[in-house]
């Protein structure tokens, strides 16, 4: 995708960096960093998680890298919980996976990358009610038949609601 003698990694800002650096017209939040709102990339700027789940570019994690009480720990600039830093530094840090592929994808084909936000956003409204109570049992056709007997019980099937005695 890099332009003759063009690398898709220009972090100096200048035009080249430019001309490679796109945003997704729709939930391009997701695909920025909140500190910089430079867009995510495959090099410098990879999205990486803090342990309180909060994302960043690699970049601005670097600048917030510091030593406390002879540890080295990243502050979360959202939630201000503390990240011990990685012997292998910032670039250790788990990549957010989700974003990470976002962007490679992105990087691929830009049509597909934001049609996949977009499915991203719209499958979070699920029309079932959420699931709020443990499942009292199973189908009989849904669990292979035990090995050994155990003793019949009357509980509501989990996939009909019909009460019937679970024996093997």
């Amino acid at each position: 995708m890099s332009q003759a003698g063009v690398s898709p990694c220009a972090e100096d800002g200048g035009p080249q960096a430019e001309a490679h650096t796109r945003t997704p017209s729709r939930g391009s939040q997701k695909l920025e960093c909140i500190i910089c709102y430079s867009s995510y990339d495959l090099c410098g700027r990879l999205p990486r998680r803090l342990y309180c789940g909060h994302t960043f570019c690699q970049a601005c994690l670097k600048r917030l890298d510091a030593v406390a009480n002879e540890q080295r720990w990243i502050p979360c600039p959202q939630c201000r919980q503390n990240t011990p830093t990685p012997h292998g530094g910032v670039t250790m840090l788990d990549l957010d996976l989700a974003t990470f592929l976002l962007v490679k994808a992105d990087k691929e084909h830009p049509r597909a990358a934001a049609r996949s936000l977009q499915d991203v956003a719209t499958k979070g409204s699920c029309k079932e009610p959420p699931v709020t109570q443990q499942p009292l049992g199973l189908c009989q056709d849904a669990v292979p038949q035990a090995p050994f007997p155990h003793r019949g019980c009357c509980r509501p099937c989990v996939c009909c609601g019909v009460t019937a005695a679970f024996e093997s």
